[in-house]
């Protein structure tokens, strides 16, 4: 390996890459010399051009006045040089340079054996091609072809000129052979300012994963105070990985993260364990938390676990970063396997949760067993299907029992390019055994019919550019009436109504209820495309049920549905221009004119990063919120980035979110203040962010870059 591919190892390739999106600045080069070098000629041979010179056959060649060396890849250039031709031996000096492909160095004086690959150069400037770095060495010794020392060196990604940031090391080594650079005796500057001191600090020179600490994160907020970060990544095996990461909150003490990942032929997944001992705030008890995610392919089928669990029910809202995080009520532990064969599908599942909010508590299925079946047929050929489910249900304080659950039917469609009929039947039948209570055991079956069609009508508007098409849908479904006033719930709810609830015969989740039904759904939707791209542009849709009965099943504490119409539901979505898309549902109640509930989303992104997106939503009696974010270039370097969300029915902040991006060519950095509703709905937490990361190099700061993809969409 040729010793001027060094200049690329003060920077892993894999950094580089992450960094595509930099603005491009000045390439900070000088000309690269002419080539010298003969084409054609063999690329091991030794060329060597000067002024004057003087060979021998024995010992050591000399030249003077423009000396010029090369073999394959590698030219040096220099005022005076010697060369033996039996030992490959190189010595120059007087405006030594040498240059490959890849980048250009100068020296003040060079000792390199062509053959072996180990020499010396002593007061080095170097130069990466491709503008990704450059810097300046004490001494920079080969000591074997993958093994290279530098001495008071300096690296900086910054151009000619412009010394924004410079790390400096007291002594630098790169190992080609384990992939690994080690730093001592650190210094990153800023503005010619030290910023941070390490006396110790590890790096890979590729893709390939190496153990070392990792940059740390800094950050505040009014639950624990200042946050300092420093994650240590243990690169085990090739298919394994720990990260620990200790984390210094100056109001409560010392918190431990640890993140196993591992990945078997056929096994994988992750381990992650968080301690807090003795948390000050929280009096002096140790809090913790455990996250496990693993998957496993046995016996043609997928094995899942998936678990999670805190020591208290204040854990996340104290040591959480969002309201998302702190509003967590339950925390789910399921064990599960699934398996598919031809048209069958079996699986077993066991699932539990941790109860954070007791007012919250749900069953524990202990277990549930279930089968599909699913005949594939032609398009138009006689579908059969049917499905099972035994469930073992639990809860703390309320009627435990077991549910048995069968389903069959059948559906046929008659169709063409512009019209369908799909009429459908089927059987459910449902038997539970219960703990306590007057009657244990109890049964019910139903059947279900159904009739779903539509039409199909297109046309080519704007001169043939677009095609609009207009689709009728109709869809009859019957149910009878069966009283199930005695069935516990165990695991049912009330479907939120949308437009796909136009064409479901289950008004419920879950098995504890079937809605009585007989209802017919009308829906009219249009779309707008592009033929030539094959892009749907536009499309718009509205429906309404008809109820031809009063609906009299209910959940208990409810009171039946009335009325002989639902609510007319709308939806639209497409590009008001290549930069803005706009999309929308609303509902409204025919009975009064008025709109029930709506939602819109508007999102604006042109080319020159600039990003709107403006949404509100609303239910009558319930919500009404609206949010806007952010993100616009005020300058060359300068971006400003903002999220803002309230709740309009009570008049207060939900969240609230801003921040400054500062971005040159080698450089960037990002402050952000975030305030958040916490899960109470009446205190808030502050919190700030501040980023900095270095082209090349990496981030020193608390991710404030997901802070903000995460909460302004299309930030990147």
């Amino acid at each position: 390996m040729g010793w001027l591919t060094i200049g690329l190892s003060l920077t892993s390739p894999s950094l580089l890459a992450a960094n595509k999106d930099w603005p491009v600045c000045a390439a900070p080069s000088t000309p690269k010399r002419p080539i010298l070098r003969p084409e054609g000629l063999d690329k091991m041979a030794v060329y060597l051009e000067a002024d004057q010179a003087l060979f021998r056959e024995k010992g050591r060649s000399e030249l003077q006045g423009q000396v010029y060396l090369s073999q394959q890849n590698q030219h040096i250039y220099a005022g005076r040089a010697t060369f033996n031709k039996q030992t490959g031996d190189i010595t120059a000096e007087e405006g030594v340079h040498l240059q490959t492909d890849t980048a250009q160095v100068d020296s003040q004086a060079l000792h390199y054996n062509f053959q072996t690959g180990i020499g010396q150069l002593s007061e080095v400037a170097y130069l990466l091609n491709d503008a990704q770095g450059r810097g300046t060495s004490k001494t920079f010794v080969q000591a074997s072809k993958t093994l290279t020392r530098l001495s008071d060196a300096t690296y900086t990604t910054c151009p000619l000129g412009n010394t924004t940031w410079q790390l400096e090391a007291k002594s630098l080594e790169l190992d080609r052979a384990t992939d690994k650079g080690v730093a001592r005796q650190v210094k990153l500057s800023l503005h010619q300012q030290a910023i941070a001191y390490l006396p110790y600090f590890s790096f890979p020179l590729s893709d390939k994963r190496q153990s070392g600490f990792l940059t740390p994160n800094f950050g505040s907020d009014e639950k624990s105070g200042i946050r300092v970060s420093l994650p240590y990544y243990w690169n085990l095996a090739p298919n394994y990985d720990l990260t620990l990461t200790g984390n210094l909150l100056s109001e409560r003490g010392l918190k431990t993260d640890a993140a196993f990942r591992y990945l078997f032929e056929g096994h994988q997944g992750s381990l992650d364990y968080e301690i807090l001992p003795h948390d000050r705030r929280y009096q002096d008890e140790t809090r913790s938390l455990f996250r496990i995610d693993h998957q496993s392919h046995i016996a043609d089928g997928d094995l899942k676990l998936q678990a999670s669990g805190v020591s208290d029910s204040d854990y996340f809202n104290d040591l959480g970063s969002s309201l998302a995080a702190s509003s967590t009520v339950n925390l789910e532990r399921t064990l599960s396997y699934v398996k598919t064969q031809e048209d069958w599908t079996v699986s077993g599942l066991v699932q539990d949760y941790q109860i954070l909010d007791n007012s919250t508590e749900v069953y524990a299925r202990l277990p549930q067993l279930a089968f599909s079946y699913a005949h594939e047929t032609e398009e138009n050929q006689l579908k059969l299907y049917a499905s099972g489910e035994y469930t073992y249900f639990t809860k703390t304080k309320a009627t435990n029992g077991q549910r048995m659950d069968v389903q069959a039917g059948l559906k046929k469609r008659f169709g063409n390019s512009y019209s369908y009929v799909t009429p459908a039947l089927s059987v459910e039948h449902t038997h539970y055994q219960l703990s306590e209570g007057e009657k244990t055991h109890l049964s019910r079956s139903l059947p279900t019919a159904s009739l779903d069609s539509g039409l199909f009508f297109e046309r080519d508007v704007f001169k043939g550019q677009r095609l609009q098409t207009l689709e009728p849908r109709l869809y009859y479904t019957f149910t009878p009436f069966k009283d199930q006033s005695d069935i516990p719930i165990f695991d049912t709810a009330k479907r939120t109504f949308n437009y796909s609830q136009l064409f479901s015969d289950r008004l419920f989740s879950g098995k504890d209820r079937i809605a009585d039904a007989n209802r017919l759904s009308a829906s009219l939707t249009t779309r707008l495309q592009l033929p030539s791209k094959g892009r749907e542009i536009f499309r718009a849709s509205i429906g309404q049920i008809h109820y031809f009965d009063a609906r009299k099943v209910t959940l208990p504490s409810e009171t039946p549905s009335s009325g002989t119409n639902s609510e007319v539901v709308m939806e639209i979505a497409g590009e008001l221009n290549a930069l803005t898309r706009l999309s929308g549902t609303a509902f409204l109640d025919t009975g009064s004119d008025e709109i029930s509930a709506s939602q819109l989303r508007l999102n604006y992104h042109d080319p020159k990063q600039r990003l709107l997106n403006l949404g509100y939503g609303q239910r009558k009696g319930d919500y009404e919120a609206a949010h806007v974010s952010f993100a616009a270039p005020v300058s060359q370097h300068w971006k400003v980035v903002g999220a803002y969300e309230r709740d309009l029915q009570t008049g207060r902040s939900l969240e609230s979110l801003g921040g400054l991006e500062y971005q040159s060519c080698c450089w960037k950095s990002r402050l952000a203040s975030r305030r958040y509703l916490l899960s109470d709905n009446e205190t808030y937490d502050n919190a700030f962010f501040v980023e900095f990361e270095l082209k090349g190099l990496g981030n020193f700061g608390s991710g404030t870059r997901n802070l903000l993809e995460n909460r302004i969409y299309g930030y990147e």
